[in-house]
C-alpha cells in the first residue's frame, strides 16, 4: 500500500506569493484533487457508504453521470477488474470522482464565499493507495480502510504475570465478511447491544464468541428494543445474516 502525505500551504489574500500561488491552484476558488490514472477498465466503481457500499458508473451516458462531478464516500472507493483492481483509501476526505481509468480525491475546495478566507492556512492531508489483486472483496479492502483510519495503538510496558493468553480476542465475529460496527451498553439496562453488517452483501451465518456465557440473548434494533430469544451455546452466538443487512442483538449477562 502507497501513503502519501500532501502539506499545502494556502496564503491568505495580501500575500507577497498570492499571485503564484494562484497559478498553482487554479485560482482562489480552485479545487485542489489528488488523481491517479490506472490501468483498470470497469463500467462502475465501488464506493464506501454507511453499513455498506455502493456501485456507481465510470461512463459518461448521460446528464445523470454528468452531474455527478463528485461522489461521496466514506473511508474508500475502488476501481476493480476481474483481476486486478486498485483502492483508494482516505482519512476524513470523502468526495469522489472515477470517470475511465482515473480515480480522483478532493482535498481543498478554497471558496471565496461566504467566507473569503476559508480553507487558508497550513494544511496536512493523508491519503493511501491500495493496488490489489482480484476485486475489493477479495483484497479485504474494507478492512485496510478501518486499520489505515484506525491504527493499531501499542505501548511498551514491563513485563506482568496474568491469566490471560498471548493472544485473545475480547469478542470475535466470524466470517470476515461480516464487520463488528458496535459494542455498547443499551441505555435503559446493563445488556450490551452487538451490532455488524455484511460488507460484501454475500450474506453469512454469524458466529459471535463473547468473553462470558451470557444469561439471554434477545434480537434487537436501532432503537434497541427487546424482539425475540436468540439460541445460544455457551460463549457462542449464531445468527444468520442476509446480504447487505445490519443486524443487532442485545446480550444480558
Amino acid at each position: 500500500m502507497l501513503v502519501a502525505v500532501l502539506v499545502a500551504d494556502l496564503l491568505f489574500p495580501g500575500s507577497d506569493s498570492l499571485k503564484d500561488k494562484r497559478k498553482r491552484l487554479g485560482g482562489l476558488m480552485g479545487r485542489i484533487r489528488a488523481g491517479f490514472p490506472v490501468s483498470v477498465a470497469d463500467t462502475a466503481a465501488s464506493y464506501e457508504i454507511p453499513y455498506g457500499s455502493i456501485r456507481r458508473s465510470t461512463l459518461w451516458r448521460d446528464s445523470y453521470d454528468s452531474a455527478k462531478v463528485e461522489v461521496s464516500a466514506q473511508r474508500w472507493a475502488d476501481l476493480s477488474g476481474d483481476d486486478y483492481g486498485v483502492s483508494l483509501l482516505n482519512r476524513s476526505k470523502y468526495g469522489y470522482d472515477i470517470k475511465g481509468g482515473t480515480i480522483r480525491l478532493s482535498l481543498l475546495r478554497s471558496p471565496v464565499w461566504p467566507d473569503p478566507t476559508a480553507d487558508r492556512g497550513k494544511h496536512t492531508i493523508e491519503y493511501a493507495l491500495y493496488p490489489h489483486a482480484g476485486r475489493w472483496q477479495t483484497a479485504r479492502t474494507v478492512r485496510r480502510g478501518y486499520e489505515y483510519n484506525a491504527p493499531l495503538l501499542v505501548t511498551v510496558m514491563d513485563p506482568r504475570t496474568g491469566t490471560l493468553p498471548a493472544s485473545n480476542s475480547f469478542v470475535r465475529l466470524e466470517p470476515r465478511n461480516l464487520v463488528l460496527a458496535t459494542i455498547k451498553k443499551a441505555e435503559d439496562s446493563g445488556a450490551w447491544v452487538v451490532q455488524w453488517y455484511d460488507s460484501e452483501g454475500i450474506g453469512a451465518e454469524a458466529v459471535l464468541t463473547l468473553p462470558a456465557a451470557p444469561k439471554k440473548v434477545v434480537n434487537s434494533d436501532f432503537l434497541e428494543n427487546d424482539l425475540g430469544a436468540i439460541a445460544h451455546d455457551g460463549k457462542i452466538v449464531r445468527v444468520p445474516t442476509r446480504p447487505g443487512s445490519i443486524r443487532t442483538i442485545k446480550v444480558y449477562f
